[in-house]
């Protein structure tokens, strides 16, 4: 591998820059170590370079704050060998570090594990590819982030379980981060960002009186979806929306909105006590239309007249957390913290598929009909707001009503459907039933022609449940064989039903986890050796739930159909006697009318509660001022237990001959062994008999590093670190069974397990530095899902079923190295002081079992800066330059490319052969700029301006997001239509401004 010339210039300057700080150092007084200076610009709020520990990377508010991070997406955005997940519709979802992603990288906020997404390769085959589910990891708002920590490599001793890659780590903010040289602060921030035309309003405040200190964060985005290059492709709406299906190069259209309160209240009655209680609640929303979805509610294109599938997301994050620490100095601590935390996740994905809109066929109102009472009737009137009129007339040997409009311009037939007061009655709620309603009558009851408008009073009555309705009161006399002979009245509604058929789902993933805490801190020396000690453990609760619903309700409902319900016949009563019937539509008869129906709650997942319970030490030994030591150990213990919740039952099926057959035959007209028999309730049992058996892991972590500073200007440090992930609850318990494709579950999953070895030279002076480090990972025990074989699960069935099963079989290796530099020119010669050079760099490889390239794995990244601060920090700006190699071929893998090529599948023109992937990122280059003023002592502007160039690019994660099965995230895979809709935003830009008091 070769660095490309901008790299080795920057390197070779770098470098020299170093060689010649070194040289001056020796010119002077030895320096054994090097005191902490703050510094501003770019500097200011970064640790000692002394204090950087190998594949770590702190990002600290300040950071956050001049550099316009708004989501997880901005974070890593100039930083290298880490990612995040692109999911589509659903966004962001975790990161990618080391060629491992998701669950397979830590993220933890104030010492809690967020949420996990449901990994199993079944789950993403069955329901994650067709939008059903909002199987994402949940993220943070960056407002209330103190400082992120990005771990590289295996960490299992700050996460836990699943650090298999790496960890992300949040701390929020405290008062005391604002209160440190007085007793209030007020901040409110306003800001706007182009790409995704998203709104921010920011508001702090903190404040300080007596023993009680106080914080509050309040922060609100609104935005919409990201404008992806292309976004301007299609000329005008009624184009925009025709696009429809996997060919659309336009970004569906989605509006967001992200709100978030962080609370912290704390009482520190005495310098060694405290106690604090804070409240983190963050919401988003998202709702809007998958335009690019490929199994739509109808196959017609005009979808503003046939059908829609919107969405309407959610994900909400609250977590409440008491805490005491104590600041007495004993023999066994300095500083002790106990923390417990209740914390509750829960993403929702909704979608309902109806047609919205005036256009659509089943909410036609061509003659413009309205309600009015203004005249102290209630009356149907025409567009014009004016009295309808009618005329009897002749056809044959029949008597017809033309309905005319104000104009005198005849009313079609099939634009109006006359109702009758039996059939149809009033929501009093709606409708003012105390005033009359204007009829046509047509004869009275002596049936005597009449063919004229009158007012008719309304009736108000009660239904068994208390609704208040209202029936038009009708006149009447006995009838010469029975009950009452009432006149022959109507009145007009619009001729359609009034409301499109919503056919929805509704699927919540959730996630609650009670923690307890104990944190301890001793610093002291022995026999001269300097000490850091860090001990403690932690007691966790967490379960893990799915809940299913699904049916169908009105949509776009529009006036007739929401102000009148149906008044249903009594089948065999004589005379017709009506039941009144708020659940139905105002339709005849009311046949298939039933305004909802759900199908019940369900779940494809057997709740799961985990119980973690994990010790740790960790200490740093000072032996010598140029070596030291830190030993990590942590010790885990992670049990599943699963337990069956008949109120949100697995449907029975799913479980029934999973582990043993089913005695009989369960399908047909002969079955002994049918649905709802004994005989299949038992082995129903007998299965979950076999699923619902406690499971535990234990794993012992370490971290093991050596930092050696054998020059005043030079630092060697060595790394040795292990983690851990134990199966999540649906790779082990998850089951589904389908003659075309079915999963068993597997109680007997072995952990996944990864050890990292890296070392890392460091040349520095003051804050100017070069990092030089390369690492490998090795990962064992990988889950993956392997086919296994065909088999039935009747008794003598000659029926199989395909039977997939998730399995610990991969081996997988990362090798790779990195570069990290910052130069104050400074250093070089007092006239450049305030301007600063930096690189990142990332270069890395790796294979499962040596032979299957995982796509996990970013192509070769480059970061270069070149940033100038006042001294003062009054003024300041960064310019970024991103270079990212193209995705090679033979790097990637493609695990449908046996299908496709069994089917004959084309992509890009070509038979697919072998196990790549044809659509991938190419090379590319991105410049962006970002300035910060304080104009005044109390005001903070930031400006940016990203893809300054207009750069036209799709990033790696945004390629290999796309599906080859499914019904989302889809493209023409031969012809390539579709692809614009991944790349990314064109040329766009940010404001920010912020007044602190």
């Amino acid at each position: 591998m070769s660095l490309t010339k901008h790299a080795l210039l920057m390197l070779t300057a770098l470098t020299l820059a170093q060689t010649a700080l070194a040289e001056e150092v020796k010119s002077t007084e030895a320096v054994e170590e090097l005191d902490t200076i703050v510094v501003s610009g770019a500097s200011a709020g970064e640790i000692n370079i002394q204090e950087k520990k190998v594949g770590e990377t702190q990002i600290t508010t300040q950071t956050l704050t001049k550099q316009q991070v708004s989501d997880s997406r901005d974070l890593v955005r100039y930083e290298t060998g880490i990612t995040v997940v692109e999911t589509g519709r659903m966004g962001a979802s975790g990161y990618a570090v080391r060629g491992v992603d998701e669950n397979r990288v830590g993220i933890m906020i104030d010492g809690l594990r967020q949420s996990e997404t449901l990994s199993s390769q079944g789950f993403k085959e069955l329901f994650e590819g067709y939008g059903n589910f909002n199987n994402t990891r949940n993220g943070v708002e960056i407002e209330n982030v103190k400082v992120a920590t990005i771990t590289k490599g295996a960490d299992s001793i700050k996460s836990g379980s699943g650090a298999l890659g790496g960890s992300v780590m949040f701390e929020t903010k405290d008062a005391r981060d604002y209160l440190i040289d007085k007793d209030y602060h007020i901040g409110v921030k306003r800001g706007y960002q182009s790409m995704d035309n998203q709104d921010l309003t920011s508001v702090t405040l903190a404040g300080r009186y007596k023993w009680f200190d106080a914080l509050f964060i309040h922060t609100r985005r609104e935005g919409r979806e990201i404008e992806n290059y292309f976004y301007d492709i299609y000329k005008n709406k009624e184009q925009d929306y025709a696009a429809i299906g996997k060919t659309r190069e336009k970004a569906d259209p989605y509006h967001i909105t992200r709100e978030s309160n962080l609370l912290k209240l704390a009482f520190q009655p005495h310098e060694e006590h405290r106690f604090s209680v804070a409240l983190d609640d963050s919401k988003l929303h998202s709702n809007g239309e998958d335009l690019s979805y490929t199994l739509r509610s109808s196959t017609r294109v005009d979808h503003e007249i046939y059908g829609q599938r919107k969405t309407n997301d959610k994900s909400h994050r609250k977590n409440t957390q008491f805490t005491y620490e104590n600041f007495t100095q004993t023999p066994f601590w300095d500083h002790v913290k106990i923390s417990y935390s209740t914390q509750k996740i829960t993403n929702n994905a909704r979608t309902d598929e109806y047609c919205s809109g005036p256009k659509c066929q089943a909410v036609l109102n061509e003659q413009g009909l309205k309600l009015d009472n203004s005249s102290g009737v209630n009356k149907i009137v025409d567009q014009y707001g004016e009295d309808i009129t009618a005329q009897k007339s002749r056809a044959g040997y029949r008597t017809i009503i033309k309905y005319y409009n104000s104009k005198g311009e005849e009313m079609p037939g099939t634009h109006y459907r006359e109702h009758t007061p039996q059939s149809t009655l009033i929501d009093c709620s709606k409708i003012d039933c105390t005033k009359p309603f204007k009829v046509y009558v047509k004869k009275d009851e002596n049936w005597q022609d009449v063919y004229a408008f009158q007012d008719r009073p309304i009736t108000i009555k009660t239904t068994p449940s208390g609704k208040t309705y209202g029936e038009i009161a009708l006149k009447s006399k006995p009838g010469l064989f029975g009950g009452n002979q009432y006149e022959e009245v109507s009145f007009l509604l619009p001729f359609s039903a009034g409301y499109s058929r919503n056919d929805y789902n509704d699927r919540d993933l959730n996630t609650n986890t009670k923690q307890l805490d104990l944190d301890f801190g001793k610093e002291f020396s022995l026999w001269g050796i300097e000490h850091k000690l860090k001990y403690g453990g932690l007691y966790s609760k967490t379960e893990k739930s799915m809940v299913n619903k699904d049916g169908y309700q009105g949509g776009n409902v529009q006036w007739w159909a929401d102000a009148f319900f149906c008044n249903k016949p009594i089948d065999g009563t004589f005379p017709r006697e009506y039941e009144p019937r708020p659940d139905y539509w105002p339709l005849v008869g009311c046949s298939g009318a039933l305004r909802e129906n759900v199908n019940g709650r369900y779940s494809y997942l057997i709740p799961v509660k985990t119980k973690n319970s994990a010790l740790y030490i960790g200490d740093k030994i000072t032996l010598t001022n140029w070596l030291n030591v830190d030993l990590n150990y942590r010790y885990d213990k992670v049990t599943h237990m699963p337990r069956y919740d008949n109120n949100v039952p697995v449907p029975k099926g799913m479980i029934a001959g999973i582990f043993i057959p089913i005695p009989g035959n369960s399908y047909g007209i002969n079955a002994t062994c049918g649905y709802n028999t004994k005989c299949l309730n038992d082995n129903v049992a007998q299965n979950l008999a076999i699923m619902l058996q406690n499971k535990t892991y234990k794993h012992h972590s370490y971290n093991l590093g050596v930092n050696l500073d054998p020059l005043s200007f030079m630092r060697l440090q060595l790394k040795y670190s292990n983690g851990f992930r134990a199966p999540t609850s649906d790779e082990m318990f998850m089951t589904f069974k389908h003659p075309s494709f079915s999963i068993a579950p597997n109680v007997h999953l072995k952990s996944e397990l990864a050890k990292t070895k890296e070392a890392a030279l460091t040349f520095y002076r003051n804050n100017s530095f070069i990092t030089l480090s390369a690492f490998q990972t090795d990962y064992k025990d990988f889950i993956d899902l392997v086919f296994v074989g065909e088999r039935a699960v009747d008794v003598g069935s000659v029926l199989t079923y395909p039977f997939y099963q998730n399995q610990n079989r991969d081996k997988a290796k990362v090798t790779g190295f990195e570069v990290n530099s910052r130069l104050e020119l400074s250093e070089l010669h007092d006239r450049l002081k305030g301007f600063r050079v930096g690189l990142k760099l990332t270069q890395q490889k790796g294979k499962i079992d040596g032979k299957i390239p995982m796509n996990a794995i970013q192509p070769r990244t480059t970061v270069y800066n070149l940033g100038y601060s006042t001294e003062d920090d009054k003024y300041g700006i960064d310019f970024y330059i991103t270079d990212v190699a193209a995705k090679k071929r033979h790097e990637t893998y493609n695990m449908y490319w046996e299908g496709q090529a069994k089917n004959g599948t084309l992509v890009q023109g070509k038979a697919v052969k072998d196990s790549t992937l044809a659509w991938r990122n190419n090379h590319y280059t991105t410049l962006d700029a970002i300035a910060y003023a304080r104009p005044l002592k109390n005001l903070l502007l930031t400006a940016g301006v990203y893809n300054i160039t207009d750069k036209k690019y799709i990033t790696w994660d945004s390629a290999r997001s796309i599906r080859a099965i499914g019904t989302l995230n889809l493209i023409d895979q031969n012809a390539g239509a579709g692809i614009k809709r991944f790349y990314a935003p064109g040329r766009n830009f940010r404001l920010n401004a912020e007044f602190t008091f």
